[in-house]
């Protein structure tokens, strides 16, 4: 039982020294941008070192494809003050192999952020800085359809197909349009959901509808008003008519509307509310395929749009109901 416990503990520090070992995410940012990087969004370098960058749409194929573009001028560095590799004690030399307590010097990431690419001295430093495509290699995944680990907007509306195209994330990381059969299923899918929206929205007028007619209380209202009636005299008493000579009485106007109102139980509410609110996500995931600023994704979304009208549109009725903006299409 002791013995279990020591292992238990060993194993215990071993995992916090090796967290304590890497690059502080939390500090780093993109150095195209300034924001906030990715884990797995970097390009590796000699010397266990990496470079991060945020899921902006060329960002880490421009680091590590052309780093002389993005590479400062050498200078010196106190790593053990750094707030972002103070504790990467596994950092190396690219240039010759040297460890943590031996680098000296810097290449800075430019423009943005504050990461560097750290060696043992100046001339090791200008040494990467002149030929940084020696030491800077890519990680991402790259094949003859796309590159990267997938974006979510690219800078203007351009296509995510192509050897030096970044590949497509859609929505959730895994969904990387990274081949062209899982772009194709992505198309498909997208002009789907730009149908069901409109589908959806049909029905939810139809549910509250059915709720309405089969469940809805039932009252109603119009307008009543309080008449004054003179009370029958006699002959020679009919001029002393005074107040206490009228009688009251309350009666429904003659032409009064009859409004008859149905009210829906609080569980009729909640089922609509939870309708409302998915339509609203359908809606608003359209919004975000749109904004990714994928040509043919952009396509087809207006494509499955047209096929809802098509499909769950009244086109004989008076007036259409609906909005034209997919993501307020409620």
């Amino acid at each position: 039982m002791g013995r279990a416990l020591q292992l238990l503990v060993s194993l215990i520090m071993v995992i916090v020294l090796h967290a304590a070992a890497d690059q502080n995410l939390l500090k780093t940012t993109c150095p195209l941008c300034n924001m906030d990087v990715k884990a797995d969004i970097n390009a590796t370098i000699l010397g266990d070192q990496y470079v991060y960058a945020c899921e902006m749409a060329g960002h880490i194929d421009s680091l590590q494809n052309n780093p002389a573009a993005n590479l400062g001028a050498p200078k010196k560095a106190d790593i053990s003050t750094d707030e972002i590799y103070k504790d990467a004690k596994s950092l190396r030399c690219p240039v010759c192999g040297k460890g943590y307590d031996q680098l000296t010097h810097a290449v800075p990431w430019i423009s943005k952020g504050a990461q560097k690419i750290y060696t043992c001295s100046e001339e090791h430093a200008q040494i990467v800085f002149d030929n940084p495509l020696s030491f800077v290699a890519a990680q991402a995944s790259s094949n003859d359809f796309c590159t990267g680990t997938g974006s979510v907007m690219f800078n203007g509306f351009q296509l995510a197909i192509g050897g030096d195209a970044s590949c497509l994330m859609i929505l959730f990381q895994p969904w990387v349009t990274s081949s062209a059969v899982k772009y194709a299923f992505a198309f498909l899918g997208v002009v789907l959901l730009a149908i069901s929206l409109e589908g959806f929205g049909e029905l939810r007028d139809y549910l509250q509808a059915r709720l309405h007619r089969d469940y809805g209380i039932v009252s109603s209202q119009t307008d009543y008003v309080s008449v004054s009636t003179p009370l029958v005299a006699s002959g020679r008493h009919s001029h002393n008519i005074n107040q206490n000579s009228f009688t009251q009485k309350t009666g429904r106007v003659p032409d009064a509307q009859l409004s008859i109102m149905r009210r829906l139980p609080v569980w009729c509410k909640l089922l609509l509310a939870v309708m409302y609110m998915l339509h609203l996500c359908l809606g608003y995931w359209i919004m975000l395929i749109i904004m990714t600023y994928e040509t043919l994704m952009f396509v087809a979304v207006i494509v499955g749009v047209g096929l809802g009208f098509i499909i769950f549109k009244n086109t004989d009725a008076d007036e259409l109901r609906g909005s034209v903006d997919p993501c307020c299409s409620t």
